[in-house]
């Protein structure tokens, strides 16, 4: 079984018990509030860390917060909040080889 059928049939059972895509399939969800605080949840680990860059793993890529002054606020296994002065947000897939 491929890794599309997996995320086919969670789609369909999301859509048949009204649930939010996201949060069935464990896919990241971020907020950006102005430019001043970056939420993502479902996370897997910070990759680079410092004033200026945050970079966290998430499914099938990386998410990368570019800015100044950058601070974690609040981070569990699931959750990350970041604050400063936020430039940037990329979504980096991961390479498919």
């Amino acid at each position: 079984m491929g890794m599309k059928q997996p995320r086919k049939l969670l789609a369909e059972a999301s859509e048949r018990l009204d649930l939010p895509g996201d949060i069935a399939a464990g896919l990241p969800r971020m907020v950006l509030t102005g430019f001043s605080e970056f939420s993502l949840e479902h996370h897997g680990g910070i990759l680079e860390y410092s004033a200026e860059t945050v970079a966290a793993s998430v499914r099938d890529g990386t998410v990368r917060v570019t800015g100044k002054g950058l601070n974690i606020r609040l981070m569990n296994r699931e959750f990350l909040v970041v604050s400063g002065e936020i430039g940037a947000v990329e979504l980096l897939p991961e390479d498919k080889k």
